[in-house]
């Protein structure tokens, strides 16, 4: 079944002039179309304004973004499984890369490999990787919280995939289940183990 083009025109509505995604989520999403759906669907998905040169650390518009996003999940279906499935996919493979790149600081030097110490960071974390909306995260207990977030139009299938693959980067298991207040204001709750 095709994505969602209505809940992507709703989303692309949401977003603002200025707001900005590093380029290395573009390229992980690329990489992982290639890697399950073969260089031809890559090529298919990139399309238009999708067919520039993505340097990792420059930022490119979120609306672009949001494109790719449901592209993919038009190719990989088959093989990654529903649109959710994909965002989960694109969300935890960016954020593995992330960690080990411009987000090195926030997962080795600030987390110290404790998730409470990381999820306090996550706007700082966002920050270096988006241009817009704010993240709050509140302790409710030793090994769990919430995020909230808020002026973020991306998928909640998409942050989920952020924040259980965060835990799995610290070598933790855990889950992240997303409450949507609105299409740009999510509560995600947060567990681990």
């Amino acid at each position: 079944m095709p994505s969602n083009k209505a809940e992507l025109a709703v989303r692309i509505a949401a977003a603002q002039p200025g707001d900005l995604v590093r380029g290395l989520f573009f390229k992980t999403v690329f990489s992982l179309v290639q890697q399950h759906a073969g260089l031809a669907a890559l090529e298919g998905v990139r399309e238009g304004a999708l067919a520039a040169d993505y340097s990792d650390l420059r930022t490119y518009p979120v609306q672009d973004f949001l494109t790719l996003l449901y592209r993919a999940a038009d190719v990989l279906e088959d093989t990654v499984g529903p649109e959710n499935a994909v965002f989960h996919a694109c969300g935890e493979t960016g954020v593995t890369r992330y960690a080990t790149g411009p987000g090195m600081l926030i997962f080795g030097i600030i987390s110290r490999g404790d998730p409470q110490k990381l999820f306090a960071g996550a706007q700082m974390g966002y920050s270096a990787a988006v241009t817009y909306g704010s993240r709050e995260y509140l302790s409710t207990g030793p090994t769990s919280g919430t995020l909230r977030v808020r002026r973020d139009m991306l998928p909640p299938a998409y942050h989920e995939g952020i924040l259980t693959g965060a835990l799995k980067v610290l070598g933790l298991k855990g889950t992240a289940k997303a409450h949507a207040l609105d299409v740009d204001r999510v509560d995600y709750d947060i567990q681990w183990e």
